[in-house]
């Protein structure tokens, strides 16, 4: 009788495992849905000054839609690739001082192409004002 019990537990835990596994979303499984740059990538308004200067690109796509793979280029050079991506992902990439482009690329597995850029100012001179700068001669 001993040996008959643990194998019933273990028998129970298998049937839950396999429940819980079959309640969860299978990004792989589900239809791939129409998405959207906007829906999927999300860059940051800015990049701060600071030492680092660094941005998060955030990726969030939506049961069903796998990226196949992401591309994150920085002034024309690769910083990141990531494949694969079934769920929300992040990846932290260096904007130089003197200001840069950020262009994002991803494809779906279903063969639906994304793309986001965002150009970040130079820091490196000071910002401008806008104040008017006399010029002399008045009066």
């Amino acid at each position: 009788m001993k040996r008959v019990l643990p194998l019933a537990i273990l028998a129970g835990l298998g049937v839950g495992a396999t429940a819980l596994a079959a309640q969860g979303d299978n990004p792989y499984e589900s239809p791939e849905p129409n998405v959207t740059s906007a829906q999927l990538l999300k860059l940051p308004d800015t990049a701060g000054c600071d030492g680092t200067r660094s941005a998060k690109v955030r990726i969030t796509p939506p049961t069903g839609a796998v990226l196949g793979f992401v591309r994150i280029v920085v002034d024309g050079r690769e910083a990141a690739r990531m494949t694969g991506v079934p769920r929300a992902a992040s990846a932290t990439v260096r904007i130089p001082q003197s200001g840069g482009r950020l262009t994002v690329s991803a494809e779906t597995l279903g063969g639906q192409r994304l793309q986001a850029s965002r150009v970040y100012s130079d820091c490196t001179r000071p910002p401008d004002t806008g104040s008017p700068v006399g010029g002399g001669g008045e009066g």
